[in-house]
């Protein structure tokens, strides 16, 4: 599951570079340190279900755009 948490951390950083934020931009906003934001998108930490729709409210994405699709997932963890 680790490349799944790898995946969400590259989307949620995707939508945030695409909104031109910086990370302490979406730390502040998200109320957490700068490193934190940082671990989330590089896939080190697992971020809560809860967390991550906080994110997707934020950068003003959907599921789609944070989210894998399942075949991805499957292509990579087979």
């Amino acid at each position: 599951m680790r490349s799944v948490i790898k995946m969400i951390g590259k989307n949620i950083k995707l939508a945030r570079v695409k909104k031109d934020w910086s990370q302490a931009d979406l730390a502040h906003l998200l109320n957490v340190e700068q490193a934190y934001v940082s671990r989330i998108e590089s896939g080190a930490v697992a971020v809560s279900c809860e967390r991550i729709y906080e994110i997707m409210n934020l950068l003003d994405c959907d599921t789609v755009d944070i989210f894998p699709p399942i075949s991805t997932v499957r292509n990579n963890v087979s």
